[in-house]
């Protein structure tokens, strides 16, 4: 019974410790982080302009290509 007293207050100081921490972080520097990461994967998938430059330079490329392209 005494462990498991032990166990659990060490589990509660380990929430606190983490919760405290959470709370000190602020907003901006989290929605800056979520933006950065948002238009960092948009890059990522947006890979017609890669597509546009192989088939420019004679590779052969099937599939969809972007607007303006032949």
């Amino acid at each position: 019974m005494d462990m498991d007293l032990i166990v659990a207050a060490e589990i509660n100081d380990k929430i606190s410790e983490a919760t405290s921490e959470a709370k000190k972080r602020d907003a901006k520097g989290a929605v800056a982080r979520r933006d950065q990461k948002r238009a960092e994967r948009k890059l990522l998938s947006n890979n017609m302009d890669l597509l546009d430059i192989l088939s420019e330079s004679g590779v052969p490329v099937e599939g969809k290509r972007s607007e303006g392209s032949e």
